[in-house]
């Protein structure tokens, strides 16, 4: 395939990023998380991780017994932390100096943070748990795209994992990409979109497109970081193009998700073709295609 194909699509990435501020917006759906059975509220990040990320409804022991259930024999609870600042009144006593005292109430911030102890669903007995619809969105997978992505993952030996979550990522040191499953997806262009991304961040390695800079992030939002980020998102744009699953909608968004990492470094005006020439080279990679001459 000729480099115009790649050329085309950025040319058209820097004409709609020439023409103004665009949303990005997340283009998946949480999934069924880790969820207080008392108020049918997802629990933070934090405490998502410290129940092991295992879907349901979660108790106190208290709640249980409100509600007229009881714990299984043998359940073990989970720690989980709530964070909140309570604001109390503090009378402060201001001296004048003709000895007279006055009080001015004033107003403190005292941070807590409260652990609670709490059992899964599946250890409590005669409580009926509040109905949630996780169905999500039903897709015909692209053959096209499937394939690609297959290829990939086996001649690489990468460890490809889409069971529903509310994540997406590469992790460099077992070398595993992370997308969520396709059901939770509104547009299934925007799955491929998300996994081409995260697929075009494996090709970084020193064993594939060695792109050194990019293996010393160190931190959220750092040069090195965004610029990675551009190379991502443009590979993922030539790969949703090049297998023929790109919309308008999934490329829009992929420019305002580029438009936000340009912004990070300062709208640097060689920064997009500084990355489309690595995310070339990343999305042709992926693809075991030729190089250009």
């Amino acid at each position: 395939m000729k480099s115009e194909i790649y050329e085309q699509v950025t040319a058209k990435i820097i004409e709609m990023l020439d023409k103004g501020e665009i949303s990005w917006q997340k283009p998946w759906a949480a999934s069924f998380s880790c969820r207080s059975g008392a108020t049918n509220k997802p629990y933070s990040l934090l405490n998502q991780l410290l129940l092991g990320q295992r879907p349901g409804f979660y108790f106190t022991f208290k709640q249980v017994k409100e509600r007229g259930g009881h714990i299984r024999k043998g359940a073990k609870s989970e720690a989980i932390f709530f964070y909140k600042t309570l604001t109390v009144d503090s009378n402060i006593v201001i001296g004048s100096k003709d000895e007279n005292e006055a009080e001015s109430p004033m107003k403190k911030n005292i941070p807590m943070l409260k652990m609670y102890r709490v059992f899964h669903q599946s250890d409590i007995n005669g409580i009926d748990c509040p109905q949630i619809d996780t169905s999500g969105y039903t897709h015909t997978l692209d053959n096209t795209a499937e394939a690609v992505i297959s290829a990939y993952i086996s001649r690489e030996n990468i460890n490809f994992d889409n069971s529903a979550s509310d994540r997406a990522f590469y992790r460099p040191f077992d070398d595993s990409v992370k997308v969520p499953n396709p059901s939770q997806f509104a547009d299934i262009a925007e799955y491929y979109s998300t996994t081409f991304h995260e697929l075009s961040h494996s090709t970084l390695t020193e064993s594939r497109c060695n792109r050194k800079a990019s293996q010393g992030i160190t931190f959220f939002g750092s040069e090195d970081y965004s610029r990675e980020e551009l190379v991502a998102e443009i590979s993922a744009a030539m790969l949703c193009h090049r297998t023929g699953v790109d919309t308008e909608k999934a490329f829009r968004n992929s420019v305002a998700y580029i438009q936000g990492w340009r912004r990070a470094l300062k709208n640097d005006p060689v920064a997009i073709v500084w990355a489309a020439s690595r995310a070339e080279k990343a999305a042709r990679y992926i693809l075991n295609d030729e190089q250009p001459e």
